[in-house]
Parts: structure tokens; C-alpha cells; sequence
């Protein structure tokens, strides 16, 4: 019987694939063909597979996991009927066969070969062959590259009279502090400025892409200084390509200035610098309203120097000085499009600011060409509510949660940003639903104030100016009942500093300054404080004050990915943090005693003291536009030390759940090889606290496939546990083992069905165990070979968002 509930699962894919694959024709007219393949075969490897066959024009049905066609299959079930029901529902899920046409080759041929000559093979040969068969077309396009183009010398000689010999960088505000204090900022050659990094080498191939994206380096460079009007348009390369041996000689030239003369005909003159005359900021524009920033009538204007703000019916609503800490052009200087774009990214991230608008209108004065820059703004709603809602499976137990928010977008005029939120969570650990003095309970609040720059003395303004940031003060409170355990309640404060560099974006710093939580349980469940260990009973079960420091990096590129080129997608986040040490200094101050354990007390109250780190990378590769396959590896550290000899159960780590090995429940796996060990008698049972380390280690891999409409499927396998760092009492076979630790891997594979509505991704996983490292006699170390224990084997997880 157990055979045979082993085997069926897999019987029934080889049937489903065998009925796709003979029901693919059925609505394949006759004389025609489905087009089963499309792709490209190259004897040069000038970039991968993925990214050659986006140049193909007709490609086949999609493939869910690039394996079998769902889509058509679900197409191909429909009867011919459209006036049913469930025939227009498979139709409208699925996708009808695509038609091989023989019209698509030609074009896709000049695809390739533009593509190839762009790559610097100028004699490159595509030929398309097509296998007709059974109703079926399988179209191969065969490339031969041929010998490639490569640079043997490369020379910039910019003429005089096209652009200035000498440049004299424009300077942004933070940087007018070192020009006055460095008087030696000399104008500069510009062939040695467009040398300086740029990205033609010699012996390098002649690729029309690294070439454009030449131009687009050098017209940027002209742009930062003065050269408003420039583009790359008027950039090109000669090329000569007659030097044999498939080598070119290649020179740099600048087309002069077009501009129409006084009597209507196109005159070529030379490119001008333009000095930034004044800047308007009109800080209450309503386009639809307001019409033309002519048109636009203030209520109030705000001067300083050549900066003019103007409000509108709100007054003055922001502070005149947030609006111009966050502008970076500079009336007086020269034009540079990096402080057109620093000025856009630091506006727009004023939280009562949106659509941001930067303009220029050229004009000439005494000779000179100057810009006047308007800015507008249009502010955001001052005020606004959420409300939340969600429910939870953990561990085979329902539950629900709901959270009210408020949220002030300018509290004190300056952009401040004040945020409350009060929350609350039941969930289900009886049969009864309803019977709420059983079940878990949680209400809470929290309340935040972010600062849009740094409130900490002794920075310097060049500084600050360099950097977005912001200061935020936060306090939480909440009140925790778990029946058969304890009643928790826990406040919490702190302030924290958030910061990016405005010229490196991908990377994010904060710092946590102090971040300080009293813990006070008023209740525990003596059944449970009997089964606790001395140690786990004082610095976890006991009240505590946490009085801690941190700092977490994270960087990713998820904003700056370029999606068309299917460019992976990583994230990277690092953080460390340490606790009690000015506790324990004040505890040695006031010459305080310490108890049986070894532990002080402040004010009558234990203290935390420990170290934790951790760091998780994950990376996302795009295989089309319907396949793409996920990794991550994370892993942390906790050690307690001075005061502590066991990390507090708020900071240790867990496993299982829908965000780590998923073939467990959350606190389920681990430490180690621990299992519980239960006698049977009375209320023995396992205890959520043992299944809690100071070492955290898990990797995943996930292979996510759009299905139809919103829904999403996944498929992954899991790696990972917990140990502690030391040999704690009831946790044995818990501890981190250099000789063994790699036997204690648990491994779980699993399915996921997700729904995917953009604004929000809602995940179905369930997880089978594949490995099982605890040390439990009575469970198989290999519960994959028991694929029908579904009950004891499996874990169903509900969660919102990709688990990484």
C-alpha cells in the first residue's frame, strides 16, 4: 500500500505530460504548424542563450518551469463550444497555439545579424532551419560569427573651435567649501578628461553597444560642465577599417552646434557653456489647476539671493529652509546635470512632496548663455489612514490580525514624517475557535517621528549635504497572552539614524544609536516555568532590560535592474548589534551584587549583555519573462557574555516557517540534533523555548513560474538549522559541533502556489521533509522516502511576499 501511494503521484505527471503532449495540435488547423522551438545556435559566444533568443520575433507557447506548456495544455482542454461556461474559462486562462510563420524568419534573421555586427562580428551569417513535422515546426537559427572587428588604436583630438580645449569643472554646493580653501583648481585639457576611464580599449572588439554607451559617458561629462544644450547625438567615431587583419583605427569626433539663424538658415557654431542664472521653486503647483508656471499666482514669496520660493493656497506649509537644504543648483555656477539630478532624488524624497519637475529656459545676457531653472512641486495629502488586515497558518494553527495606522506627512513643516499604528492578533491553538481565554492574544502599538536629514551635532554641512538621511525616534508597546506559557507585555524605545550616499543609492546604512525594551511578564504558567532550565528562567522568563547598540548595511539593486536584459536581481544585508554594556558599567558603578547565576541587577531588574551578527544574501536571475530562479544563503551568530549566559529568547534565532526550512513549522527545527524527550505523563510536552539557538545557517533555492493570470507557481528545496553556542541544559545534542554539524542539515523540498496582484504577492507553500537531523529514534533520518506520511512529513505555510 505504501508503494503504491509512492508511485501514483508520479504516475499522474508522466500522464498529464503524455496528454499535453499529444493534445498540443488539437486546434492546429490543417496545413498549418505549431511552433514547438525557436532558438538560436552560435559559434561565438558573444552573450548568453537567454539574451540572443530576445531577438527572436515569433517564439513558441510558454513553458511552465521551461519543461511543459500548461497555458496551451489548459487551452487545449476547452471544448469548441464557446458559448460554455468552463469552455470561455479554460480559453481565457490558457493561450491558444502559436502559428509557425514563415514571414517572422527574414526578420528575425536581420535581428541577429544587426545584433552580431553590433557585437564587432561584421560578416556574421544567420540561417534560419525549420523541421516540419507532425503538425509541428522546431526553428533553429544557426549563427557563424566569422572573424571579428577589434580597435588597434583609439584617438581623441576635440577641435577648438566645436568645444573649449580647456574646461573648468562646475562645482556643486558641497564642494564650494574646498575650492575657497583650494585655490589651485585649475581648468583641465579635455582630451585627458574624456581618456580619463573610458571604456574603448585597444584589442578590444568593435561593439557598437560599449560604443554608444561611449558617448553617453562623454555627453554626460560635457553636461556637468556647462554644456546644457549637449547630447550625444553629437558624439560619433570614424572607423577605419582598412588596416587589415580585421583591425580598426578609430577617432573621436564632435559635431558642432545646429542652430537656426536670423534669417531661418541652419548655422553650425560652436558649443557654449550656460551659467545657471536664478532657481523658482514653485512649491504648490497644481498643473491641472495652476495651468502655466506663468499663470501660477502666489500667495507668498520667499528670496534669498537668486533663489525665489513661491507658496500657493497653502502658504507657507514647508519651511523655506528644508526646500533649499534639498536643492543642489547653485545660480551663479555653471550648469550640471548632476545637480539637476541630485536636486530631482532629494525633493522627491520629502515625504509631503510628489512630482517633482526640473526645467531650464535658456536665454543670452551681455553674451553669455545663462538657464533659468523653475522647479515645481506638487505637495501630497498632510494626513492619511491604513488599515490592514491578515491571517496566519503556523504550525497547523489559524489565526487573524488587523492593524490600524495614522500618518502625518509634515508634522512640523519641515517634512517630518509622525506615524501610529495600533495592531492586534488572535490565533487558534484549540478546537474552538471562539473560546478566547485558550487561544493566543496580542494588541500593541507603536508610534515613530523621522527627521528628513541628521540631527546629531558636530557634522560638518558638506556633509550632510553629501548624503540622504534621516533621524528617527520610535516607542512601541505590547501586550502578549500565550495560554500555557505566560503574559508578556513589552515597551520598547529608541532612535536610529538612516542614511545613503545621494552618488551610491544601491547601499543603506543604519545605525541604531540606542534602542532600549523592557520586558516584564506578570504571569507564567507554572508547568512551564517548572520545565525551564535556572539559566533559561533568568534571562528569558524574568523581567529584563535590553539597552543595545547596532548597525545593519544592506544594498541591492532591485530599483536600478535593468529588466529587459534580464539583469539578476541580488540583495545584500549584513548587521551587528551588542547590548549592556552601559548597564553593566553602571551596575560596576554602583558596586552592585550578583546573584547565584553570576548576574547583576539595575534598579532591582536583570540586564541583558550579549554580541549577535547576521548576514543574508540572496540573488534572482530572470530566465524569460515568465521563469526565473531564486537563491539565498543567510546565517548568525549570538554570544552571550558579562552578564548573561544565555541570549534572551527575543534574540536567539528559529528555524522552520514559512521564511526558513519550510518542511517545519516555525519553532519546530532544531537546535542541533535536539528532540524532545517526553515522559507521557501530566501536561509533559515540548517546549517552544528549546527549539530556539544562538547560531542561525539556511540556504534555499527557487524556481518561480507565472502560471496564468495572477497565479504563480514555485518550487524549491531548503537547507538549514539552529545550534547553540554552549551545551545547554535541556537542549542536548543542541550544540554547534565543528566534527558534525554538517549531519544536522535539515533539507526540505516543497510546492508553492502563489498569487501575485503587483501591489501585494500572497504565498501557499507547502513543505515535504527531505532530511530530518534530530535524534529522535522513532523518526527516520530520510523522511523523502515516506512521501505518503503527509500528516507527520508536512508543513503549510501562508505569508505574504517572496520568502526572500
Amino acid at each position: 500500500m505504501r508503494y503504491k501511494f509512492f508511485i501514483t503521484p508520479f504516475i499522474a505527471i508522466i500522464c498529464v505530460i503524455l496528454i499535453q503532449s499529444c493534445s498540443t495540435t488539437k486546434y492546429v488547423p490543417d496545413g498549418e504548424y505549431l511552433l514547438a522551438n525557436a532558438t538560436v545556435k552560435s559559434d561565438k559566444k558573444v552573450m548568453s542563450t537567454m539574451d540572443m533568443e530576445t531577438f527572436i520575433k515569433q517564439k513558441p507557447n510558454f513553458r511552465t518551469f521551461a519543461i511543459f506548456k500548461l497555458p496551451l495544455f489548459l487551452y487545449n482542454m476547452s471544448g469548441e463550444d464557446t458559448t460554455k461556461w468552463v469552455n470561455r474559462t479554460l480559453r481565457n486562462a490558457g493561450d491558444p497555439p502559436i502559428l509557425y510563420d514563415s514571414t517572422m524568419l527574414g526578420q528575425t534573421v536581420i535581428n541577429l545579424e544587426r545584433m552580431m555586427t553590433n557585437k564587432g562580428y561584421i560578416n556574421a551569417k544567420v540561417t534560419p532551419v525549420v523541421e516540419l513535422k507532425d503538425k509541428k515546426a522546431k526553428v533553429t537559427y544557426q549563427i557563424k560569427g566569422g572573424d571579428p572587428y577589434r580597435i588597434k588604436d583609439y584617438i581623441i583630438n576635440i577641435n577648438d573651435s566645436v568645444i573649449k580645449k580647456e574646461i573648468q569643472p562646475s562645482l556643486s554646493r558641497q564642494s564650494l567649501s574646498s575650492r575657497r580653501r583650494n585655490r589651485s583648481n585649475r581648468p583641465i585639457n579635455i582630451d585627458t578628461v574624456l581618456y580619463r576611464n573610458t571604456l574603448v580599449r585597444k584589442n578590444s572588439l568593435l561593439d557598437l553597444d560599449m560604443l554608444d554607451q561611449e558617448r553617453e559617458r562623454i555627453s554626460s561629462i560635457l553636461r556637468r560642465t556647462g554644456y546644457y544644450a549637449f547630447n550625444k547625438e553629437y558624439v560619433g567615431f570614424d572607423a577605419d577599417t582598412t588596416l587589415g587583419n580585421h583591425m580598426v583605427k578609430l577617432d573621436l569626433s564632435i559635431e558642432p552646434f545646429a542652430t537656426r539663424a536670423a534669417d531661418g538658415k541652419i548655422v553650425e557654431i560652436p558649443h557654449r557653456q550656460y551659467i545657471v542664472k536664478d532657481v523658482v521653486l514653485l512649491v504648490d503647483y497644481n498643473p491641472l489647476l495652476d495651468g502655466s508656471v506663468n499663470e501660477f499666482e502666489a500667495s507668498s514669496i520667499y528670496e534669498r539671493g537668486d533663489y525665489k520660493i513661491k507658496y500657493g493656497p497653502r502658504g507657507k506649509y514647508i519651511s523655506p529652509n528644508t526646500i533649499l537644504d534639498n536643492c543642489y543648483i547653485m545660480p551663479g555656477l555653471l550648469f550640471n546635470e548632476n545637480s539637476t539630478t541630485l536636486t530631482y532624488s532629494a525633493l522627491s524624497q520629502l515625504k509631503i512632496l510628489k512630482n517633482i519637475n526640473i526645467s531650464y529656459t535658456e536665454f543670452i545676457e551681455n553674451d553669455s548663455t545663462k538657464l533659468h531653472c523653475i522647479i515645481t512641486c506638487v505637495p501630497d495629502k498632510k494626513q492619511g489612514m491604513s488599515v490592514e488586515a491578515e491571517g496566519t497558518n503556523s504550525g497547523g494553527y489559524f489565526g487573524v490580525g488587523a492593524s490600524v495606522g495614522y500618518l502625518h506627512r509634515n508634522a512640523f513643516k519641515g517634512s517630518e514624517l509622525f506615524s501610529a499604528r495600533l495592531r492586534g492578533a488572535y490565533e487558534a491553538i484549540t478546537p474552538s475557535f471562539t473560546s478566547f481565554s485558550d487561544n493566543y492574544f496580542e494588541i500593541g502599538g507603536e508610534t515613530s517621528l523621522t527627521f528628513p536629514n541628521f540631527l546629531f551635532p558636530f557634522l560638518k554641512k558638506d556633509f550632510k549635504r553629501r548624503i540622504h538621511a534621516s533621524t528617527q525616534l520610535n516607542a512601541s508597546y505590547t501586550y502578549q497572552r500565550r495560554p500555557g506559557y505566560f503574559t508578556r507585555t513589552v515597551l520598547a524605545s529608541g532612535v536610529k539614524y538612516i542614511w545613503q550616499d545621494r552618488r551610491q543609492s544601491l547601499n543603506r546604512h543604519t545605525f541604531d544609536l540606542i534602542e532600549v525594551s523592557y520586558i516584564h511578564l506578570p504571569s507564567i504558567d507554572s508547568v512551564f516555568n517548572k520545565r525551564l532550565s535556572d539559566a533559561a528562567r533568568q534571562y528569558s522568563f524574568k523581567d529584563h532590560f535590553i539597552l543595545g547598540t547596532g548597525y545593519t548595511f544592506s544594498r541591492t539593486n532591485i530599483a536600478s535592474a535593468n529588466r529587459r536584459s534580464y539583469q539578476p536581481i541580488y540583495s545584500f544585508r549584513a548587521s551587528i548589534e551588542t547590548a549592556g554594556n552601559l548597564l553593566a558599567l553602571a551596575a560596576r558603578l554602583a558596586d552592585a551584587k550578583p546573584d547565584s547565576l553570576g548576574s547583576k541587577q539595575v534598579f532591582g531588574t536583570n540586564f541583558a549583555q550579549y554580541v549577535r551578527a547576521s548576514a543574508d544574501y540572496s540573488k534572482t536571475y530572470q530566465i524569460d519573462e515568465k521563469n526565473s530562479v531564486a537563491w539565498h544563503i543567510g546565517g548568525g551568530i549570538a554570544y552571550p557574555y558579562g552578564n548573561n549566559q544565555q541570549i534572551p529568547i527575543q534574540k536567539r534565532f528559529f528555524s522552520g516557517g514559512a521564511n526558513g526550512v519550510r518542511g517545519w513549522s516555525i519553532r519546530e527545527l532544531g537546535p542541533g540534533s535536539y528532540y524532545f524527550k517526553g515522559t507521557g505523563v501530566g501536561d509533559d510536552k515540548d517546549n517552544f523555548y528549546y527549539h530556539s539557538g544562538d547560531i542561525r545557517l539556511d540556504a534555499s533555492i527557487e524556481y518561480r513560474s507565472k502560471l496564468f493570470w495572477i497565479i504563480e507557481m514555485g518550487a524549491f528545496v531548503d537547507a538549514g538549522n539552529i545550534w547553540t553556542i554552549k551545551d545547554y541544559e535541556d537542549q542536548p545534542g543542541g550544540a554547534f559541533k565543528f566534527n558534525k554539524f554538517y549531519k544536522e542539515v535539515a533539507v526540505a523540498w516543497g510546492l508553492g502556489l502563489r498569487l501575485n496582484f503587483d501591489y501585494v504577492l500572497i504565498r501557499l507553500d507547502c513543505g515535504w521533509k527531505a532530511y530530518d537531523p534530530s535524534g529522535d529514534p522513532d523518526v527516520t533520518r530520510w523522511p523523502i522516502k515516506e512521501p505518503w506520511r503527509i500528516k507527520k512529513n508536512t508543513a503549510w505555510h501562508i505569508a505574504v511576499g517572496y520568502p526572500f
